[in-house]
């Protein structure tokens, strides 16, 4: 059987309108100047804001905040599962670019970009340690609960030692970590509260109160108290 070729005359094959090619170039071209020309703005905008948080102006928060806080909050909201989670991790992401603007390199990426990395990081911190802060209530719960009374002398000694390493410890910390450290733990206030009370921003609580705990554990690793 002899197969059949159907041969199209060079004239009926379909040719690219040259016009129409010379148009989508064109809007391409379009479309690329303007992307390129919109990503320059931004980083100028950014680094421009950069410049002003470095220099302490107040005003770069708040534009800052304006333009990327429903971002951050909502990346917060998304990890935590939480609102008020989200409402501190939101906090705390500007308080630290306001006390560390320095941190941020335009060259390497946007600012929003910059903070909802910041976003994810303490978001997940916050997650992680308010189960810590859960499993510990729990156990002390159930240990108040469960505890036999200490018949052994030499036990009721050992607390006692270790309550006198605590206090020692705590006595030593500057007062800007002692006091936060006290009201927190020993009074059982919020960080919020705590931050109220000082009259001082929430992140900046947290963060005396954390570099406090690490001095904490380290002095009591010391005298062989602590893990």
């Amino acid at each position: 059987m002899t197969a059949v070729v159907a041969r199209i005359p060079p004239a009926v094959v379909p040719q690219p309108a040259r016009g129409r090619e010379r148009r989508l170039h064109h809007l391409g071209g379009v479309f690329v100047r303007t992307e390129v020309l919109r990503r320059v703005t931004a980083q100028a905008r950014d680094t421009a804001l950069a410049a002003r948080l470095v220099a302490g102006d107040e005003q770069a928060l708040r534009d800052a905040y304006r333009e990327h806080a429903p971002a951050v909050h909502g990346l917060a909201c998304k990890v935590t599962l939480n609102p008020t989670l989200a409402e501190d991790v939101t906090q705390d992401v500007f308080v630290r670019l306001w006390e560390q603007p320095e941190r941020f390199d335009p060259t390497r990426g946007s600012m929003r970009s910059f903070l909802l990395a910041m976003t994810h990081s303490r978001a997940v911190e916050r997650v992680r340690a308010e189960d810590s802060v859960r499993r510990r209530h729990e156990a002390a719960q159930y240990q108040a609960d469960f505890q036999p009374p200490v018949d052994d002398p030499a036990r009721a000694l050992v607390d006692q030692e270790t309550s006198a390493a605590v206090r020692d410890a705590l006595a030593q910390l500057p007062e800007a970590q002692r006091v936060p450290i006290e009201l927190a733990y020993f009074e059982g206030m919020s960080y919020r509260q705590v931050a109220v009370a000082l009259s001082e921003p929430e992140g900046t609580v947290k963060y005396r109160i954390r570099c406090g705990m690490q001095k904490l554990r380290s002095a009591l690793r010391a005298e062989e108290v602590a893990p």
